[in-house]
């Protein structure tokens, strides 16, 4: 095995079965790059709710101080 030239393969062929052959040149075959989102649904929607939650807040803090001031 260590000549690269005395390396062969013998090819064995069932008795029995089917035998399938391909012929031809293998080559890479390229497709369309995908654009993937640099945020991923799952953590823009997470983010939306972040602020919503944070608007809720601030407006009844701010309602809070306004209702403080008029006791």
């Amino acid at each position: 095995m260590a000549d690269k030239e005395s390396t062969s393969l013998q090819e064995v062929l069932p008795k029995a079965g089917l035998v399938y052959s391909e012929k031809g040149n293998l080559s890479e075959v390229l497709c369309k790059p995908k654009i993937m989102p640099l945020k991923s649904i799952t953590l823009e929607r997470l983010e939306e709710m972040e602020k919503a939650a944070a608007a809720l807040y601030q407006k009844q803090q701010e309602e809070q101080a306004a209702f403080g001031g008029q006791m």
